[in-house]
């Protein structure tokens, strides 16, 4: 936890950074975001004998900043990103385990600048530090992973600002390695768990 911590810290000043680098003249909103992800570990194929859950359904809260320039906007997030409920198998032996990730998107959007409801498309990379309780899975997981989503939204100003959105990324780079301890056995297989995830997501800026 205290790996996740310092990542937490980093992202801040980096989401600050990016602030101070802005023109003055861009239009910001400041917002609270919480969705769920279905993410997926893909290009991993366990030996025969082994399992190693593939899918998991988990959520996600976190605080964005919003810059608009004309129909193009800036907005990096700081996101703690929960995949609850994995198992690692190896015959009638299994490990259980989370995965929990800060999580830093800088999302570029494109917007219709209309005057109530906007729609927009959005793109950009998320660099991800991921940990866990288990020490097993803990030690194997990739320092900073990044993936990549693409998604669209609609931006309604109705007094407050709602952000619903929906977007999918996929990971560059494997998310952890696949010896995981289990008992007596060690997990194995061919290629690297790679991280990708499907998100339905809702915002709110002030």
């Amino acid at each position: 936890m205290g790996r996740t911590r310092s990542f937490g810290r980093w992202g801040a000043g980096l989401a600050l950074g990016l602030v101070c680098a802005l023109p003055t003249s861009a239009e910001a909103q400041i917002g609270i975001l919480a969705g769920y992800n279905r993410d997926t570990l893909e290009e991993f194929l366990p030996e025969n004998g082994f399992d190693l859950t593939d899918i998991t359904d988990g959520y996600h809260v976190g605080v964005f900043l919003n810059f608009n320039l004309a129909t193009f906007s800036l907005r990096p997030a700081l996101i703690y990103h929960r995949m609850p409920a994995l198992v690692a198998m190896a015959g009638e032996e299994r490990v259980r385990f989370d995965i929990d990730m800060v999580e830093i998107p800088l999302d570029f959007r494109i917007r219709l600048p209309l005057p109530t409801v906007q729609p927009y498309a959005l793109g950009g990379p998320v660099l991800t530090f991921p940990s866990s309780t288990f020490s097993g899975v803990d030690d194997l997981l990739t320092a900073r992973p990044v993936r990549a989503e693409f998604g669209v939204g609609l931006e309604l100003d109705l007094g407050l600002r709602l952000w619903p959105e929906v977007r999918y990324g996929f990971g560059i780079g494997s998310l952890m390695g696949s010896d995981v301890e289990v008992g007596s056995r060690v997990l194995r297989g061919d290629g690297e768990p790679r991280h990708d995830t499907l998100t339905l997501r809702l915002g709110i800026s002030f």
